[in-house]
């Protein structure tokens, strides 16, 4: 069986993985988390304990079986104050089944709730949210968030979900399952059930004594930030309103959970006994050692500081967030002064109070709770300046009290990582006290040195060393950096070791563009080859982490993800540094291994599943030996240049020669000028504009291969017609077939003249072939129009010519022998017929003249059915059974009149998305809206290529039907012909 139908379902892709795998990629992701959002205590804390984890292999509870069950506990207690929590976990889990036994139920649940404690510091949250499931006798989901679709718990029915939130409403009968209510919603957010969580803390809010909810408060504060979070991303990759508003409204709420936690603390005003008060998620005691009142006054007061601390981090998230989407609107004005003027008041108020509903929605559990009133326009727009402008005169002061509690916090692992936490806010405030923060941190590294925690000293070392980074003071930010890389290798732990080798590179990295050769600059020439082997070292531990960040959250994905693409760009500057004069032959290489990876790591966080990745040895194989006649390019944006890498075929009998091109072109240049020729493109009457723009971006991008391929072509046997891009994230929404490579105004020459384009595929290829000779078995799906515009909740236009062109579609079945259509078209486009169709027929084509939208997120990218949306994580389960049944891959996946969200630069990742759930070779899609007459014009073009001309690659298929197109009346303008792309398998 082929690599990629095996990642298709699941065989290669294994979710569950040992615990090893869980625990590693859990603290990468929260060491990154740490580092960049400072989400709190809890995640550094978790960054700790799971470092420091014992690695002995005899657990103390399974080698003394005789202990009693309150032995069994206080073990699981020792344990887990030692960090060690395989052990803690071991001994609750004997402690809860031995209590059991002794018809001791309450004592039964305390140690589960207590074992999920010890299975969420392992990073195993798929164990701890079925630990927690028996608590309240609902269904057991022993696989991970991606595999849930059969669980009730996890499902995307709405109806289903809210007979969850009332399954767990009725079950959560006794204190103590109350009390785990808060455990069941942090597993919830870490395993991106975000909206779940959100009720399921409002849930706990009802039932819970006063004196619980403070912790609860704090619990729904983090689970609204991270809703907060998610929205900002899709914003900053979609320029939607809607997310805009959530963003805000969601951190409105955020800050409103963060207050009422502070306030709740305040108003319990002498600490009352409790038996089943919950401690923060990994910062206090487990339920067994919370029955004392002191106890209960030390869990109310960390509380009280945690809250105090997410807040203020809270506040510089939302600055940080509003610098960044300030720069990428290229605006004088500020953003949210804009989006929240006076004139806007109507649609912002709807906007508002649909956000308002999804975090206080009545559809679950109405009996239980009221909704409040959503806030005014007003109110929310005096809270967004006072956060984001840092108009609080009390931030000092603020600061201040802080520092004071947490130095007055005894010595132990909790008290560190809350210095940790501390210091990061205090680094990125506006008008940082350099002298303080490292005061502060200095003291850190000793207390840690104290109490033998390398890890903690680790980290405030290479905290040290990120703030002379600011600070420019290179020696001293190599000499901690180096310590705290020295104490990560020495634990060891990978996943910090990539941190400090990443900052080492940035320190190392030359400050100009000067030319490094020279006796003058030796000095600089050894900077950059130290940056190298730093920025090689966290590249390697990268590539033996990533693959297991298909069993995190979406949410946790799409942050990483965004991270990681600062690192890939970082380590392709230096390995093709400017101020050099050639790249060697083994950095171009490099290079092209490092882009080939952060595509594959694109599409792994998309589909939430590790995958076989295009090496760079295999590309040159099948260009070598199979693909002769294409060129692989790899343009990359920078922040001062343009880098081009060019691979021509090469006999077996001459060495690879990879070929290097530069342009110096700033970075806000090429974005600005890729914007405004994407949006001249979607018009009827910018003949000039597109012009001119494609000219230069074929000078800017092209040319230079252009003139190699011509020169190959002329000096070699073999003739290159196909030009294949692996594209940089902001070139992705381009369709290269509009560039200009000559002509006149009045008779422009478009790239596609010239070359067949396709798009590098993101993953392996299995196996490429071409469809030469082949009887052509095509299943096409068609739809007029929906049945339910109003359940889908946004209105789908009518397609009018959809008929037609499954008309024309069969009329090539009649008219040639080598074509076999089945089809299926409106009302027998339904979800069950669809299905049934995949997983019975055979064939080779599959063709889909529907609705459908591709995104950078799974959850809006989808295919329209006669009566419901398909979203692209269904199509695996669809496509299994077809992959088992059908010896060969899909070859070619057709969808019609589907479209690319309008502004999101990672949007064909939602075509390549789709076509690897359905196992497809390759996808031909479209970038923009197609007026659906055109795509009956467009795909009879295609398949008259495909069919009559059978000796040519699907390229070569796609760029003649695009010529043919582009010649007829009135389809001139590129708006009718470019939008089409080919990605993955080109042959």
């Amino acid at each position: 069986m082929e690599p990629l139908l095996k990642c298709r379902f699941l065989k290669l892709c294994d979710r569950a993985g040992s615990r090893r795998r869980h625990r590693t990629v859990t603290t990468l992701l929260l060491v990154l988390l740490g580092l960049f959002l400072t989400l709190g205590v809890q995640q550094l804390f978790i960054e700790k304990v799971i470092g420091t984890e014992s690695k002995t292999t005899e657990l103390i509870c399974s080698r003394t079986p005789s202990l009693s069950p309150e032995e069994l506990s206080r073990e699981g207690k020792d344990s887990y104050n030692k960090a060690q929590f395989d052990s803690a976990r071991d001994c609750w889990q004997k402690a809860a089944t031995a209590y059991r036994q002794q018809g001791k139920e309450t004592e039964a649940i305390n140690n589960q709730i207590n074992q999920s404690q010890a299975e969420l510091a392992l990073g195993l949250y798929p164990r701890a949210y079925n630990t927690l499931l028996q608590i309240y006798n609902l269904k057991d989901c022993t696989s991970l968030p991606q595999q849930m679709e059969g669980c009730t718990t996890l499902s995307r029915d709405e109806e289903q979900r809210k007979q969850y939130i009332d399954n767990i409403n009725k079950q959560a009968d006794s204190p103590t399952k109350i009390s785990g209510l808060r455990n069941l919603g942090t597993v919830l957010r870490e395993l991106g059930e975000l909206d779940l969580s959100n009720q399921v803390f409002l849930l706990s809010l009802q039932k819970a004594q006063p004196q619980e909810q403070a912790a609860i408060w704090l619990d729904l504060g983090n689970t609204r930030r991270a809703l907060s979070s998610k929205e900002q991303d899709l914003y900053s990759r979609s320029q939607q309103l809607d997310n805009f508003i959530c963003a805000v409204v969601f951190g409105y709420e955020a800050n409103n959970a963060y207050q009422k936690a502070v306030a709740q603390y305040s108003s319990v005003n002498q600490p009352q006994e409790t038996r089943f008060l919950r401690s923060m998620q990994l910062l206090t005691e487990p339920y067994s050692v919370i029955n004392e009142a002191s106890s209960n006054r030390d869990t109310l007061s960390r509380v009280n500081l945690q809250a105090q601390l997410n807040h203020l981090s809270f506040g510089l998230d939302l600055e940080d967030w509003r610098k960044k989407i300030n720069k990428q609107s290229k605006s004088n004005n500020d953003i949210f002064t804009q989006l929240f003027q006076q004139s806007n008041l109507l649609v912002l108020r709807l906007k508002v109070d649909n956000c308002w509903k999804q975090l206080n929605s009545p559809s679950l559990v109405p009996s239980v709770r009221e909704i409040p009133p959503a806030p005014s326009i007003s109110t929310i727009r005096t809270w967004l300046n006072q956060q984001l402008l840092n108009q609080n005169p009390l931030i000092n002061s603020k600061i201040n009290n802080l520092q004071q509690q947490i130095e007055q916090l005894p010595l132990n692992h909790t008290s560190l990582y809350t210095r940790l936490n501390f210091a990061k806010s205090l680094m990125r405030l506006p008008n940082i006290d350099f002298p303080r923060v490292v005061a502060f941190l200095n003291e850190t590294v000793n207390l840690a040195k104290v109490q033998g925690n390398r890890q903690a000293e680790s980290y405030a070392l290479g905290y040290l060393g990120k703030i002379y980074l600011d600070n420019e003071q290179w020696e001293l930010a190599k000499t901690k950096t180096q310590q705290a890389l020295l104490l990560a290798q020495s634990i060891p732990s990978l996943e910090i070791t990539y941190q400090w080798q990443w900052q080492l590179g940035r320190i190392y990295k030359p400050k100009s563009t000067q030319r490094v050769q020279g006796k003058a600059n030796q000095d600089n020439l050894k900077d950059l080859e130290e940056a190298r082997k730093a920025y090689a070292g966290a590249f390697k531990a990268l590539q033996s982490l990533r693959q297991e960040l298909a069993t995190s959250s979406s949410d946790i994905q799409s942050f990483f993800l965004e991270q990681v693409e600062d690192f890939y760009g970082e380590y392709v500057d230096v390995l093709l540094w400017d101020g050099e004069p050639e790249p060697t032959q083994e950095n171009l290489s490099q290079a092209r291994e490092v882009i080939t990876s952060f595509q594959a790591v694109e599409l792994e966080n998309f589909l939430r599943q590790s995958c076989p990745e295009n090496t760079v040895e295999r590309i040159d194989k099948i260009i070598d030996e199979q693909s002769k006649s294409a060129a692989f390019i790899y343009p990359i944006v920078l922040d001062n240049r343009i880098e081009i890498i060019l691979k021509l075929p090469t006999p077996s009998n001459q060495k690879q020669m990879l070929k290097h091109f530069r342009k110096s072109i700033a970075q806000d240049e090429v974005e600005e000028l890729v914007a405004q020729f994407q949006l001249d493109l979607e018009e009827e009457y910018t003949f000039e504009d597109v012009f001119q723009k494609g000219k230069t971006m074929y000078q800017w991008f092209v040319e230079d291969i252009d003139k190699a391929v011509e020169k190959y072509n002329s000096n070699s046997l073999s003739n290159v017609n196909t030009l294949v891009f692996a594209l940089d994230t902001n070139l992705q929404n381009i369709p290269f077939a509009a560039l200009v490579y000559d002509g006149t105004l009045d008779s422009p020459k478009y790239l596609i003249d010239k070359y067949a384009i396709a798009l590098a595929p993101r993953l392996e290829l299995p196996t490429p072939n071409v469809l030469q000779d082949r009887k052509l078995k095509i299943l096409v799906a068609g739809l007029t129009e929906p049945e339910l515009t109003v359940q889908q909740k946004r209105q789908f236009s009518k397609l009018r010519y959809v008929d037609d062109e499954l008309e024309k579609l069969e009329g090539f079945e009649k008219s040639n022998s080598r074509v076999s259509v089945t089809k299926l078209s409106n009302k027998n486009f339904n979800f069950k017929e669809f299905e049934s169709e995949i997983k019975s027929t055979s064939f080779q084509i599959l063709h889909l003249a529907t609705h459908g939208e591709f995104s950078s997120s799974p959850d809006n990218t989808f295919i329209l059915a006669y009566d419901q949306v398909i979203p692209v994580n269904q199509f695996g389960s669809i496509f299994q059974t077809q992959a088992q049944n059908q010896l060969e891959p899909i070859e070619l996946l057709v969808m019609s009149a589907c479209e690319t969200a309008a502004g999101d630069k990672r949007a064909t990742l939602g075509i390549s998305g789709v076509s690897v759930r359905a196992g497809a070779r390759s996808a031909i899609a479209s970038l923009w809206t197609i007026d659906d007459k055109i795509s009956v014009e467009f795909a009879e073009q295609l398949y008259n290529q495909l069919i009559k001309n059978s000796q040519q690659t699907k390229a070569q298929a796609l760029q003649k039907a695009q010529i043919e197109l582009k010649r007829s009346p009135e389809r001139e303008h590129p708006r009718y012909w470019a939008p089409y792309i080919l990605l993955g398998n080109w042959l």
